[in-house]
């Protein structure tokens, strides 16, 4: 059963209760009504209009936990190093920038390990304002631990959202949520990366905008592999 299901008055704190949390380098908010689903802001229609899914050829993919939640593996796209809870050494194309922007914003958002995870990975695979994004992190997963603990999303789609280069590429995704004390409870988020070649790997590129909830995918993305499109999994 999904998380909208049913329809009590009461509010269900979905993870961190009344805060907005730092989701995958996105600002989204992370309390969910159940029975309700927040309407689309002003414009959206416009950025959801239908596109062509650009497809790309991934070779075996698989996935692993992480603290939680899941994150993808690419014998061909990488990362080539996956160890101590970090991830990196991705190819230099499309493939392996959304593996990248996955990998690395799934391991700074706080809510997939602590410290010795997010710590080193926004220190070393962040560009931007790097000292305000782990000020943030760190208050995230502060909170996090204050309501015992929260599940970073699983990101199920993407879709590329250009203009993008050979060393600077923007991803829009998808993600699932599961509330890790009452997995009924579910929901879709969705926001954009932005991941930038440099010194050899990506790097994640702070985030400025925010994440917002969905009722549904929008058109025009594409599954992650081994995933599907959809509020259950």
């Amino acid at each position: 059963m999904s998380w909208n299901d049913t329809a009590p008055r009461r509010r269900w704190p979905f993870v961190l209760g009344g805060v907005l949390v730092l989701l995958a380098g996105l600002l989204v908010a992370s309390v969910v009504y159940a029975g309700q689903h927040d309407d689309p802001p002003p414009g959206a229609a416009a950025q959801d209009a239908p596109a062509e899914p650009e497809r790309l050829s991934w070779g075996s993919i698989s996935w692993v936990s992480l603290n939680g939640t899941q994150v993808p593996l690419s014998a061909e796209h990488g990362p080539r190093d996956n160890s101590g809870g970090l991830a990196s050494g991705f190819t230099h194309d499309p493939q392996g920038a959304v593996l990248a922007a996955v990998n690395i914003a799934t391991r700074t958002s706080g809510l997939a390990g602590g410290e010795d995870v997010f710590g080193p990975t926004i220190a070393r695979q962040t560009t931007g304002e790097v000292e305000q994004y782990l000020a943030a992190t760190q208050q995230t997963y502060r909170e996090a631990l204050g309501r015992g603990g929260a599940t970073a999303p699983v990101v199920i789609g993407y879709r590329l959202a250009g203009p993008n280069t050979a060393d600077d590429v923007r991803i829009d995704i998808v993600g699932r949520l599961t509330n890790s004390s009452n997995p009924r409870l579910r929901a879709l988020i969705t926001g954009t990366l932005r991941v930038r070649w440099i010194g050899g790997d990506w790097r994640l590129v702070v985030p400025t905008g925010a994440g917002r909830q969905v009722k549904a995918v929008p058109p025009g993305f594409t599954p992650m592999p081994g995933q599907r499109l959809a509020l259950v999994g």
